[in-house]
């Protein structure tokens, strides 16, 4: 069986400050950005929308060396959302077997040449826009996910049917794979599958998705695509925790903890500054989880489900909260400490004065 019509989608999204001030981009970029909302092929509540529409900006068309002898054409586009994140997308089109996709899972996956080329575009997109740019992060972190779509078979296939049929394959073209996988990691792979109509289904693992889909719907591309920016964000901001903690860690350490009664209040800077850390953070990933709610829509929500199962985010954001409940702790901690360096100085100075009023009481 072939695909006649398909498309493989590379998203590589990139979080490059805390904020982007989209209301400035009309100045920047000399008129009004487009405004990204999701189109909808099914039913679905008019609310479902983000709350702050990503504006979208066509790049236009690369040719990338994919493997020697072997250029593709990619369409990449951009989106820019509020809270500090680029979203890139590769767009491929693509008509083949399954074998060949295969194949070509094989060599874009982690593919160099064209990870240069999104740091390319998002360099020269931080560039553009950086009067905008709220916080700027110094080495932007990234996250990347691949979406493989066949809208046409050349013949009629059951979808339902379809994994038993071909799962050894859509298995390996997820997991970008030339040998045949153990029937245990085929049954983990695709067992994130989601249904609507009766012509399509959306397997979602963690590095890539395989949709069968006759309508070439968008919406659950968007969603598959915002699950990865999420995933992005709580990475992201868990990695600025720690290094937030062990810095404030350093900072107060026992040894300055022993000299801390020579200040009225030493530690007040650090602080400070671990409470505006919690709150920046706070604020970033409350402003990711509001910003598309997908409670009215049950499809998308399983789609949204089984992305987030697939990439750990409950894990992800028990993380994120521990950490929260860290730095909430640190300050009754060194508060307490400092608290008690000062209690046993004045003890000593007060045993000290006892010792000299006796003394010179009994001298001569």
């Amino acid at each position: 069986m072939r695909i006649k019509e398909g498309r493989v989608y590379i998203y590589y999204a990139f979080d490059i400050a805390s904020e982007i001030q989209l209301e400035k981009l009309e100045k920047v970029f000399g008129k009004k950005p487009i405004e990204s909302q999701i189109k909808y092929t099914r039913l679905t509540p008019k609310y479902v929308q983000y709350s702050q529409p990503p504006y979208l900006v066509t790049i236009g068309e690369k040719q990338i060396e994919i493997k020697h002898d072997n250029k593709q054409t990619f369409r990449i586009t951009a989106k820019i959302y509020d809270f500090g994140v680029v979203s890139l997308r590769f767009s491929l089109l693509y008509s083949g077997s399954f074998e060949e996709l295969i194949m070509l899972s094989n060599m874009i996956v982690e593919n160099e040449a064209i990870e240069k080329e999104a740091f390319k575009q998002i360099e020269r997109i931080k560039k553009e826009i950086s009067e905008v740019l709220v916080k700027p992060m110094e080495k932007p972190t990234y996250e990347d996910y691949i979406i493989f779509v066949a809208k046409e078979f050349d013949k009629k296939v059951n979808v339902m049917e379809i994994a038993g049929q071909y799962g050894e394959k859509i298995a390996a073209i997820l997991r970008a794979e030339t040998e045949s996988l153990s029937d245990a990691q085929i049954k983990d792979t695709l067992k994130s599958s989601v249904s609507y109509f009766d012509d399509d289904v959306v397997f979602i693992d963690w590095n890539a998705a395989f949709i069968c889909d006759p309508r070439d719907s968008l919406d659950t591309l968007e969603v598959l695509e915002y699950a990865n920016i999420e995933l992005l964000e709580l990475r992201t901001y868990d990695e600025v925790l720690d290094k937030e903690i062990d810095k404030a860690y350093d900072k107060v350490s026992p040894s300055k903890l022993a000299w801390s009664f020579i200040a009225l209040d030493p530690f007040s800077r650090t602080l400070n500054w671990l409470e505006e850390v919690k709150l920046d953070v706070t604020q970033i990933i409350e402003k990711v989880e509001n910003a598309l709610k997908l409670v009215g829509d049950p499809y998308l929500a399983k789609v949204y489900s089984a992305a987030s199962d697939s990439f750990r985010l409950t894990k992800w954001k028990e993380g994120l909260k521990d950490k929260l409940s860290i730095i909430e702790g640190f300050y009754s901690t060194v508060v307490n400490r400092i608290q008690n360096v000062r209690m046993l100085i004045l003890e000593i100075l007060i045993v000290f004065l006892f010792i000299l009023d006796i003394a010179v009481y009994l001298l001569p």
